[in-house]
């Protein structure tokens, strides 16, 4: 079951549909940006051009920066990197001091550091995150002080939060598409997250079922967060987690980042470094052995040193503005087909950097990703969100029908084949019989051979797959029927690995405990290279500092059992390879004399066995 091309949704209709739909978000308490108006942020930009090894280009000045503007340099071909620049010149120190004395960042408490949820390794390659946003380069400091005070201009200008709203009808959904237009995501500077950058789009996608009887019901709803994209984005309108007043759901706002979550809460986002990604698979692939074959420690215990990525917390506590209805303030619904800046503009919403990995990138609107291509969600949002073969409830009975007659009818056919096959193996047998009783060899009798061969495995190919076309048949009947009885199973079972909020934390001596994890990184390195210095890279004193360190984490983290099961693998290992690389052809020998006498022993045994 595919979903044929999204058709062109009737404008008349479409504001009323998006304005039955429209979601409440929820803001948490210090965020400094709120969804705005494109055109008032327009206005307060520069449209730039960049290009390799020349200054930036100002193509047209705040404020005349328009979407027509924007649309025409969608059209044409401009040499460089077209982007939009919102902060022109940073705050001095005294401004600094009196937007941080005055801002709505005082309201926001950090609760347990991102440093305390982790272990020592993710610790460790955070400093290595940090030094590399030296050498890729990134936004300037104080660019978000500068974006806040903006936005209280812009906010003064145009008070009103707005989204822009796409429908788009498919063969099975009518996809209901809120964006979100945010001045800046300054996840980095003021919430201790993964990045900064000018301009931020957020999504919220609602998949309407209109195949009922009845008028539309919404059937799913998705979340945009950060870059995934999947299964995993999506819950079904009947999942617990998803909160909703009347028709309406329930969004959570992560502080700064402005990503989405079902359930308020605190969630830790890891960010895997390529380079280390097959090391992350290598040490998962012992870990398992470890379990399975030696059953030794549990999934939890041999966490002990963490993973090798780097942990952010995403807070999405949904304790401040909320927006929409029954919220604090309304919503100022767009089209965003009216909006051709939105539809044809290829170039960013922001500041360009030129960061490698893209983080301190401003965006690309809504169609476009930052190198000009289609975004997925644009073009299929049904397969963004993983929906392409899932038929809505209204079609779920008649599809479900629809695929039993056909397996029954499948099952016919083979059982037809079935018979045919088999007449034809006698009857093969049959001439290979006459043919050997008539002459022993000879061609025509190799060829019987075969082909009666042949006959038999092509039986039993049928036979099988006769079998699990049966037993598909019989799933498919029984899931009609729980349809029938208004049972659609689990609405979560699409999920793999969803984000959970943080459950409480289990860290003892909570204070002392965030400040070893803060200052335990940098102390390891600078007590490291003294030893390095000291002892001219002695191993034991390393091993040995190293092996402190790690006690004094599990005591924290209480994983002092886990600590051991990490230890006692590694020096089962070691000693394993070592064992190897210096015994190896004696190993080998007492491998293949064995083997040499249990194949004897058994071989003896079955001679003498009466």
């Amino acid at each position: 079951m595919t979903f044929s091309e999204p058709r062109s949704a009737q404008p008349a209709d479409d504001l009323s549909l998006l304005r039955r739909f429209e979601p409440q978000l929820r803001l948490n308490r210090g965020e400094l940006f709120r969804p705005m108006d494109i055109e008032t942020f327009l206005m307060h930009t520069d449209l730039v051009v960049t290009r390799r090894n020349e200054p930036p280009l100002i193509l047209e000045t705040r404020p005349n920066v328009t979407q027509e503007i924007l649309a025409g340099c969608g059209q044409v071909a401009t040499p460089g990197k077209v982007h939009l620049r919102l902060v022109d010149r940073t705050l001095t120190a005294l401004q600094l001091m009196s937007f941080h004395a005055r801002s709505e960042l005082r309201e926001f408490r950090k609760g347990t550091g991102r440093h305390a949820r982790v272990g020592l390794v993710a610790r460790l390659l955070d400093v290595a995150f940090r030094v590399s946003l030296v050498a890729r380069g990134r936004v300037p400091g104080g660019t978000a002080a500068a974006a806040a005070v903006a936005f209280r201009h812009m906010r003064d200008a145009s008070p009103a939060p707005t989204y822009y709203g796409r429908v788009l009808r498919t063969q099975f959904y009518t996809v209901l598409q809120y964006w979100f237009f945010y001045a800046y995501n300054d996840y980095r500077s003021h919430y201790h997250g993964a990045n900064d950058h000018e301009g931020d789009w957020e999504l919220v996608s609602i998949f309407l079922d209109e195949g009922g009887p009845e008028e539309a019901t919404v059937s799913w709803v998705a979340y945009a967060n950060h870059d995934f994209e999947g299964a995993d984005l999506r819950r079904r309108w009947d999942d617990p987690e998803v909160e909703r007043i009347g028709e309406h759901p329930v969004v959570n706002v992560g502080a700064g980042s402005h990503s989405s979550y079902f359930s308020p809460g605190e969630y830790v986002i890891r960010i895997e470094l390529p380079l280390l990604a097959k090391a992350s698979a290598a040490i998962a692939t012992i870990r398992s052995v470890w379990q399975t074959v030696f059953r030794q420690g549990g999934v939890q215990s041999q966490r002990t040193g963490g993973d090798l990525n780097i942990a952010f917390v995403d807070y999405a506590r949904g304790d401040g503005l909320r927006i929409g209805p029954e919220g604090d303030v309304g919503w100022d619904a767009r089209l965003l087909d009216e909006q051709p800046a939105l539809v044809h503009y290829r170039g960013l919403w922001g500041r360009y950097i030129n960061d490698p990995i893209r983080g301190e990138d401003a965006p690309a609107g809504p169609r476009f990703n930052r190198d000009g291509t289609v975004r997925t969600v644009w073009s299929d949002p049904a397969g963004w969100a993983e929906l392409t073969t899932v038929p809505p409830a209204s079609r779920e009975i008649p599809a479900a029908k629809a695929e039993s007659k056909r397996l029954e009818a499948e099952l016919a056919g083979l059982e037809r084949e079935i018979a045919e096959a088999e007449a034809e193996a006698v009857r093969l047998g049959l001439r290979m019989d006459t043919l050997a009783a008539a002459s022993p060899s000879g061609r025509q009798l190799d060829e019987c051979v075969s082909r009666r061969s042949e006959a038999r495995d092509a039986v039993s190919r049928l036979r099988e797959k006769a079998s699990e076309t049966e037993i598909m048949s019989w799933a498919m009947r029984l899931r009609l029927e729980r349809l029938r009885a208004g049972d659609r199973g689990d609405p979560r079972a699409h999920l793999h690995h969803p984000a959970m909020p943080l459950g409480p934390g289990r860290l003892r001596l909570h204070r002392i405990a965030e400040t070893w994890s803060a200052v335990s990184a940098g102390v390891l390195l600078l007590l490291m290279s003294t030893s390095v210095i000291v002892y001219h890279a002695a191993l034991l004193p390393l091993l040995l500092l190293s092996g402190a360190f790690l006690f004094v984490e599990s005591l924290f983290h209480r994983r002092v059992a886990a600590l051991v099961h990490g230890i006692a693998m590694g020096l089962t290992l070691t000693t394993l390879g070592i064992l190897l690389y210096e015994f190896w052809w004696q190993i080998l020998a007492a491998l293949v004399l064995g083997l040499g006498a249990t194949i004897t022993w058994a071989n003896l045994r079955e001679l003498t066995r009466r």
